[in-house]
């Protein structure tokens, strides 16, 4: 066996330094080749990439950060590549281009939406604790950037845009659901058509979302939709779901939750 001496350096930002020196006869290179190989292949990976899966959902959760940060104009398959770390041959290999990848920031971006929502419509003990957990999801999502961003890819990639849209059909059926099981509850009017009231609703948010005029009135986004969600819930209320808004909104005012 070779005697070799191993001679650890301080690990540094650009990684873990290390030489191997030894002094040995030419006849113990194999001996160092096979030490070196073992080496090499135990040093730990900067990326734990070990599918094609994980580099694209790697490069669709990164890409999806600076699409809602900057929007899509200013997103560029450079800043891409480089929050991902790495080369944009390996970024265009998966995307060809960026319209590609922001549909599939988009597809990925509504599943996730739709995967919290049928967390909380089966985690909620009742159906109208559920669509305020709803209402102050939809809340969040009405006074960040991202409400503005999607805005800016509806005008930059409209198909793209009316493509992704369609899926709220899913949103208004299972809307729909929640209130018929409130129905049941006896909070919500038995008399209520609950697929109408759903597309209605979900109108009125878009609308919202989309009305720019709400800015020549100085009025405030989120106090429109509060307003908005508020009097759509009196509005199909039983006399005990009214009742049951009330506390909740005292519950959540007294608790600054709608901050």
């Amino acid at each position: 066996m070779a005697n070799i001496n191993i001679k650890y350096e301080k690990i540094t930002p650009f990684g873990g330094i290390f030489h191997v020196r030894e002094c040995f006869k030419e006849n113990q290179k194999k001996t160092l080749k096979t030490f070196l190989v073992f080496v090499v292949f135990s040093l730990p990976l900067h990326r734990n990439f070990t599918t094609n899966m994980d580099v694209k959902e790697h490069i669709i959760k990164e890409a999806s950060k600076i699409l809602f940060d900057v929007g899509p104009s200013a997103m560029t398959m450079d800043a891409v590549s480089r929050a991902c770390g790495i080369s944009k041959r390996t970024l265009y290999e998966k995307f060809p281009d960026k319209r590609a990848l922001i549909n599939e920031c988009l597809a990925v971006t509504h599943e996730n939406n739709n995967h919290e929502l049928n967390e909380i419509f089966k985690n909620a003990p009742n159906c109208y604790e559920a669509l305020f957990r709803t209402y102050r999801k939809m809340r969040e999502y009405m006074g960040s950037g991202a409400a503005k961003r999607m805005e800016e890819v509806a005008r930059t990639y409209p198909d793209l845009f009316e493509t992704h849209k369609q899926k709220e059909a899913l949103v208004i059926e299972q809307l729909s659901k929640l209130l018929q099981k409130a129905q049941d509850e006896g909070h919500v009017v038995k008399s209520i058509n609950t697929t109408i009231a759903s597309f209605l609703f979900l109108s009125t948010i878009r609308n919202i979302n989309d009305n720019d005029r709400i800015n020549e009135y100085n009025l405030n986004r989120i106090e429109v939709f509060d307003g908005a969600f508020i009097n759509f819930m009196r509005g199909i209320a039983t006399i005990s779901g009214i009742e049951y808004i009330e506390n909740n909104l005292k519950k959540y005012e007294n608790n600054n939750l709608l901050q």
